[in-house]
């Protein structure tokens, strides 16, 4: 089974990060699909103002069906990790003239269809640690890169990871950038043991 482990460093915002989790999970169901049924109102037994609202509301859904992803990213995303990712964004494109703010919906869209694993648990170890697992029957998988920096993005600093191959640390050198420390294969065995063999 394939892990971050990760500070937490705001204990708010990893209850923000169970709600973007519990998507993934869902998501990732066999056969699922999003609803995509419209309200229904009661034309004839409404007043004015009750039209007026009902109207706002289909226009929305309206609006939602012609780009749904970025209202599911708008709904999920909290304003402080659109924030930490539009800069996240620019920092990683900053050799290119970018006329238009960087757009997050492609990382959300990563999150949902193209990061190419099973979300198995997500946890609190203690007060101040936690532990994200998943699985994957696909190599490469997508890649980690994206996850970790949305992990960051809610104040969840990644620390260690497990990426199939690896156990790795990381050390961060700055906000959006970090090196991956691979640890030895005494720490690896060792690791695995604790983690794997001690859990089943």
């Amino acid at each position: 089974m394939l892990y971050i482990k990760f500070k937490i460093q705001d204990a708010s915002k990893f209850e923000d990060f169970k709600r973007l989790y519990n998507h993934m999970v869902q998501v990732r169901q066999p056969g699922f699909q999003f609803d995509d049924e419209g309200p229904e109102f009661d034309w004839d037994n409404m007043t004015k103002d009750e039209v007026d609202v009902a109207l706002k509301k289909l226009n929305t859904y309206l609006d939602e069906q012609v780009e749904p992803e970025k209202y599911r990213c708008k709904a999920l995303f909290p304003d402080y990790v659109n924030s930490f990712l539009k800069t996240y964004l620019r920092a990683e494109y900053e050799n290119f003239d970018l006329e238009n703010e960087p757009d997050v919906v492609p990382i959300f869209n990563y999150l949902e269809y193209s990061f190419e694993v099973d979300m198995n648990n997500l946890k609190k170890t203690n007060k101040h640690m936690g532990i994200v697992e998943f699985s994957t029957a696909n190599y490469p998988f997508g890649g980690m890169e994206r996850f970790i920096i949305t992990l960051a993005a809610y104040d969840l600093k990644p620390v260690t990871c497990f990426d199939g191959y690896n156990v790795c640390d990381f050390s961060w050198t700055s906000q959006f950038k970090y090196v991956s420390i691979i640890q030895s294969k005494k720490n690896i065995f060792r690791i695995f043991k604790n983690v794997f063999i001690k859990d089943s």
